[in-house]
């Protein structure tokens, strides 16, 4: 059964999605036509890669804040704490934290282990406490999958996945900053696809169904 946390009914799904589309594919031709007047906008710590890193943070809060709204024993819970840990995990990828600040300083490499660490630290809880909840989430496999916010992450994650070919330079009439360019808006629609599914509709926790499994 589906609920929309944020509170916007689940039975109006399509105009949403049509303006989620029309946004991106907007912004999609205000970079295709920045980057004809920039080169740099797809560059390391430019516009697009600022854009895929406020996305991923905001998707990782909104996830955060969702699974801080359910009961810890919850399958609910666990989705939105695991899908909160992936868009950390994805914006530390993101972020060059050890370039920040002045050369030779040390305060940002060792920042950026940190959170690294503690990034690993929380996989290695989550993925122990998923490991003793296998059997009820295999039993809510169907729900689970229905879910707007799982189908959003996996129309994300086969986008970042269509950037693989641009970030190996696999076509040879592109040249190399062009494919870095396509890499770059595959991310920044995926990412952002992200966060408009992290506010999407979500598995309804009903403890006494959860009981029965």
């Amino acid at each position: 059964m589906l609920i929309n946390t944020l509170g916007i009914p689940a039975s109006h799904r399509a105009p949403r999605v049509a303006i989620l589309l029309g946004f991106l594919a907007t912004l999609s031709l205000a970079c295709w036509v920045g980057y004809g007047q920039d080169p740099h906008l797809a560059d390391e710590n430019h516009l697009m890669e600022n854009i895929q890193s406020v996305a991923l943070l905001l998707a990782c809060l909104v996830h955060g804040w969702r699974a801080s709204k359910l009961d810890r024993k919850s399958v609910g819970f666990l989705l939105h704490a695991g899908l909160s840990l992936l868009m950390y995990s994805c914006l530390l990828r993101e972020l060059v934290i050890r370039d920040f600040g002045v050369p030779g300083k040390q305060f940002w490499p060792w920042t950026e282990h940190i959170l690294r660490g503690i990034g690993w630290s929380c996989w290695v809880i989550y993925l122990v406490t998923f490991a003793s909840r296998v059997k009820r989430i295999w039993a809510l496999r169907r729900q689970l999958l229905a879910t707007p916010v799982i189908i959003t992450t996996v129309c994300a994650a086969l986008l970042m996945a269509s950037g693989w070919p641009f970030d190996k330079k696999k076509f040879e009439s592109l040249s190399a900053q062009d494919s870095g360019f396509m890499e770059e808006l595959l991310e920044m629609n995926a990412y952002l696809i992200l966060f408009f599914g992290s506010a999407s509709a979500s598995l309804r926790e009903v403890s006494d169904s959860e009981e029965r499994q």
